[in-house]
């Protein structure tokens, strides 16, 4: 697959399908892989282009500040790379926080957007868990840090019920030829701290779903409840039994309800 000079970097990115395009933004730590179970759902009737964030998978990992607006930045970048005018948009975690900022500096850009178990303004909560989640990558080894990271990703049914989800998604993640860096993990983990469109959410303008898993602990629904609330016009749906990685351990729901959104905008 391809890359393009984007702003600072070389970016990664992956594309198929045909139709209107709609663009998947991973989260924090991801890259376009994670995105295996909707690649082939969405492709039937869209051009997709799935892509690694700065800090991930086969994009540049600078040392540097990185920030939701640079990385938003940097998706608009590509667009324009690929010709793509305006794009349906998909974000997941960081990717929500990404595709937040995209809405409201590229506004040109949308079709519609998809914020998935993500968030306007981290609280002291978000910024705890964030400054523990660097000393469990900085201190473990990737796949101990990965198994308890796995920890605030997976329902507790999940686990119990089927383990054999979770040690899968694991195992791919520790066969990844590409696993994010020190550097990409640590500055990443930065923009999420950072990030703060909370005070601005009412100029989104766009069809926007706001959807989050019903057991997320890593980041609570409550989040995806403000997020609706601010934006104008915003769907709010809640997944039952799931958590943070509800597009992995609910693909088909997941999959479902994204489609009806876009098939009404």
């Amino acid at each position: 697959m391809p890359k393009v000079r984007v702003n600072d970097i070389e970016m990664y990115y992956a594309e198929a399908g045909a139709g209107e395009p709609l663009v998947l933004i991973m989260g924090f730590g991801g890259d376009h892989l994670a995105w295996g179970f909707q690649m082939p759902a969405f492709t039937q009737a869209y051009r997709v282009i799935a892509f690694d964030n700065r800090g991930a998978g086969q994009t540049d990992a600078p040392d540097r500040p990185y920030t939701t607006r640079m990385m938003a930045d940097d998706t608009a970048g590509l667009m324009e790379a690929l010709g793509i005018d305006r794009a349906h948009v998909v974000g997941v975690s960081m990717g929500g926080m990404i595709a937040q900022e995209l809405a409201l500096n590229h506004p040109r850009r949308m079709r519609s957007l998809q914020l998935g178990c993500t968030l306007a303004r981290p609280d002291a909560y978000l910024k705890a868990l964030n400054a523990a989640w660097r000393q469990i990558r900085t201190h473990l080894g990737r796949e101990a840090a990965l198994r308890a990271i796995g920890l605030w990703l997976f329902a507790p049914a999940t686990y119990n019920e089927r383990p054999e989800l979770v040690e899968m998604i694991l195992q791919n993640a520790l066969a990844n030829p590409h696993p994010q860096s020190l550097t990409g993990f640590l500055r990443q983990g930065e923009a999420v701290a950072a990030h703060d469109t909370l005070d601005r959410l009412h100029a989104i303008r766009c069809p926007t779903l706001v959807s989050v898993g019903e057991e997320d602990i890593l980041v609570p629904s409550r989040f995806s409840r403000e997020l609706a609330a601010r934006i104008p016009g915003a769907t709010l749906r809640t997944l039952p039994g799931a958590a943070h990685g509800y597009f992995w351990e609910r693909p088909e729901a997941f999959n479902a309800l994204g489609l009806e959104f876009l098939a009404r905008h």
